[in-house]
């Protein structure tokens, strides 16, 4: 008997199940430039403390802690630098800007702590094989936002202290403008990297990874689908071939599903993506064109590597026959084809602009399936 969520208790768990990767400082940057303009410092670090604790016990109870270490280490540091400057240069110059200078210097001196610690902990040069392309990704990204967010550290603390140095006293009016101007462009620029990492995590979400594969069939890496190239290794395609009466399909490829499969060749070719069996990935193919016919079942020939393009593939073939030709439809997805007499294609292998694929697996071919078919021809003649 399944058991029953309460409608809290299913909203945790879809929250849980998101892991929504979370910005840099969560929020302590932007929250602190503008509560510096409208309470006392002491007041406004208090209430940026406040929030940042309610944050990450949130983050705790949803599950995201063990994927945002390092956001929430990041925002108790400049949380902590923060108070330590203003404990010691806050009655220095009694004004928002200089409370906000404090604070972008604390993410300054922040940054180019974690910086030196990244470089003692992780050497440059050093790879994480093992980790996963999502998080990597991520991780970049985080790293373009924090430069970013340096940049504008740098740039407003250069726009502050030239206003305090150049501003006369009585200007008061044009400071408290600044300050201003800095925490709404803190807060959009905060706001649109925000949005944009949550893009990225939706397009990684979405995205389909292909394994990379060495000589020994381990996986050593991954490379998104929308572009399958690979130096490290080999990237693994299923290929699957339908035959009936000494006879194979053949399509017109263009050459757009593989590095250079231009010319006639199964149509039923796809690259074995993560978390996919070969055998399954057969198994979709026939269904996908099989329209109309009984499930039929794939069956493992060969397993071979080639190198076609520049590109080392590691190729899963697999044959399906049946009975009769026409209980292919090929108005399912209506492309332009026709079975061959295997006889023909073997004649003129190499006059006709066949695949090298079919070059490397048509002899393999002839001595598996169509031997086969001889001996049972032959037994139904006895």
């Amino acid at each position: 008997m399944s058991k029953k969520f309460t409608p809290l208790q299913q909203i945790r768990r879809r929250l849980r199940a998101v892991r929504l990767p979370l910005p840099t400082e969560l929020f302590t940057f932007p929250l602190g430039l503008a509560l510096s303009l409208v309470c006392p410092p002491s007041l406004a670090w208090g209430v940026v403390a406040t929030v940042l604790a309610l944050c990450i016990a949130l983050i705790r109870a949803l599950g995201w802690l063990s994927t945002n270490r390092s956001v929430v280490g990041r925002s108790l540091f400049v949380l902590f630098v923060w108070g330590s400057l203003l404990l010691f240069f806050c009655d220095l110059y009694p004004h928002a800007l200089w409370h906000q200078a404090l604070l972008l210097s604390s993410y300054l001196i922040s940054s180019l702590a974690v910086a030196l610690y990244r470089r003692v902990a992780r050497p440059a040069g050093s790879t994480e094989r093992c980790e996963c392309v999502r998080g990597r990704i991520l991780r970049v990204e985080r790293l373009r936002f924090e430069r970013i967010l340096v940049v504008f550290s740098l740039l407003a603390l250069l726009f502050i202290l030239l206003n305090i140095g150049l501003c006369p006293v009585h200007w008061s009016h044009v400071r408290y403008v600044s300050s201003i101007l800095i925490a709404v462009f803190a807060w959009g620029v905060y706001l649109l990297e925000t949005l944009h990492l949550i893009w990225v995590n939706k397009r990684l979400r979405r995205e389909v990874w292909i394994p990379v594969m060495n000589d020994r069939q381990q996986t050593i890496g991954r490379v998104p689908m929308t572009t399958p190239v690979s130096t490290e290794g080999r990237l693994p395609v299923v290929r699957l071939i339908a035959t009936t009466e000494r006879m194979i399909y053949l399509e017109q490829n263009s050459g757009k599903r593989l590095p250079q499969a231009e010319g006639y060749d199964t149509p039923f070719i796809a690259w074995l993506t993560e978390g996919c069996q070969p055998e399954q990935v057969a198994q979709e193919l026939i269904d996908l064109r099989f329209c109309g016919i009984r499930r039929a079942r794939p069956r493992s020939l060969l397993h071979y590597h080639e190198t076609i393009g520049g590109q080392p593939l590691s190729i899963y073939l697999f044959s399906v026959e049946i009975e009769d030709p026409g209980l292919l439809l090929i108005d399912c997805l209506p492309i332009k084809g026709k079975w061959w007499p295997i006889d023909h294609v073997t004649a003129r292998l190499y006059e006709e602009p066949f695949t090298s694929y079919l070059h490397a697996e048509l002899p393999y071919l002839e001595q598996t399936v169509l031997l086969a078919h001889r001996l049972r021809s032959g037994s139904s003649a006895q």
